[in-house]
């Protein structure tokens, strides 16, 4: 999530704190049953920084990181997929509820894209990252090419 479209816009990161190192990562979560996951990315950047829905405005989609981790206690293995869009915020007030904090998320707060890349933990997030930036410089520079309207 981007909180301008100009080239020094910043990008959000969580910061995950489940008593182990915390971690900055980009914000996800789950899909409710029959949600479009772009309905489902919105509601979970939403509870994770506190911006309102209707504040964020998908921009894009820029794919998606399939990943396998080992529950506790580690008898199986569990695979999930993580959708990402491009989104604008247009409020950029952050902030963390109760109810966030309990599933482990300490804190949201805005990077420059270049000093996203070097804090977040995975380098599936890296990647997205990255994405992003290279789906918001064509967008930028679509937009300087219009032509203004009269």
């Amino acid at each position: 999530m981007l909180d301008r479209l100009s080239p020094e816009a910043n990008i959000v990161l969580i910061e995950v704190d489940k008593g182990r190192t915390p971690q900055w990562l980009l914000p996800k979560g789950h899909v409710n049953p029959g949600e479009p996951h772009e309905d489902a990315a919105r509601r979970e950047v939403s509870e994770e920084t506190g911006i309102p829905e209707n504040k964020l405005k998908v921009l894009a989609y820029l794919g998606k990181i399939d990943y396998s981790f080992p529950p506790v206690p580690r008898n199986e293995i569990h695979r999930k997929t993580v959708h990402f869009y491009l989104m604008l915020a247009e409020e950029t007030a952050l902030s963390i509820s109760a109810v966030t904090q309990e599933e482990g998320i300490a804190s949201a707060h805005w990077f420059t894209r270049s000093a996203a890349k070097e804090i977040v933990r995975y380098d599936g997030n890296r990647e997205i990252i990255e994405r992003a930036e290279a789906i918001f410089e064509q967008l930028l520079a679509n937009r300087a090419v219009r032509p203004q309207s009269a």
